[in-house]
């Protein structure tokens, strides 16, 4: 006959986890500005120069400027003076002699005084002053230019860690229960007693 009823009563719990995470919150957008600036070319260009001299041919053939006649002008005015007094002198030395007369005194000074110049004053003795530049060209070049300007974007990060938690909802137990009633001395003690007949 069975007395005792054992029972086990095992642990019970309860378990929860949470992973462990990165929490990353964007503040700002990416972003790129770009500044650029085109290629340059430029030409600059001069054409040939020449520089042509012509006023001493000129004034070979009798040809003066206004500032070599007034350069020449203070000595032709001294010559053409000394000419005239000189001749003005001679016409009254010869004027005194006797017997002299204006009309031979003309004749006699045209005589003395005819002469015969041959002068060929068109055909220049000097050539013309000629120089010349040769001809320039300039080039200026300036490559494509390219700016770039980044900006990372702002962002804030946040770690949150793993969490685990035990929860027990009922200890580990043995339970013993015992059923095989009681026992009573004398057996006659025993409300339940029933005395046998013989």
């Amino acid at each position: 006959m069975q007395l005792l009823k054992i029972t086990s009563i095992p642990l019970k719990y309860n378990i929860e986890t949470e992973n462990a995470s990165l929490k990353i919150q964007r503040l700002s957008q990416d972003q790129m500005s770009q500044h650029s600036e085109l290629t340059k070319l430029s030409v600059s260009s001069e054409g040939i120069k020449v520089r042509m001299d012509s006023s001493a041919m000129r004034s070979s053939m009798g040809f003066k400027t206004v500032a070599q006649v007034a350069e020449e002008a203070p000595a032709k005015t001294q010559q053409t003076a000394n000419s005239v007094t000189s001749a003005y002198v001679n016409m009254g030395n010869r004027m005194s002699q006797k017997g002299m007369t204006v009309a031979q005194y003309v004749n006699q000074n045209m005589l003395s005084n005819a002469t015969i110049e041959t002068a060929i004053s068109q055909i220049p003795s000097v050539r013309i002053d000629t120089s010349w530049e040769p001809a320039k060209a300039e080039v200026n070049f300036e490559p494509a230019k390219a700016q770039f300007d980044w900006k990372s974007a702002q962002k804030k990060m946040e770690f949150v860690p793993s969490k685990l938690s035990l929860e027990i909802e009922q200890y580990a137990n043995v339970d013993i229960e015992y059923i095989g009633g009681f026992s009573y001395v004398p057996p006659s003690s025993n409300p339940d007693y029933e005395e046998k007949s013989e």
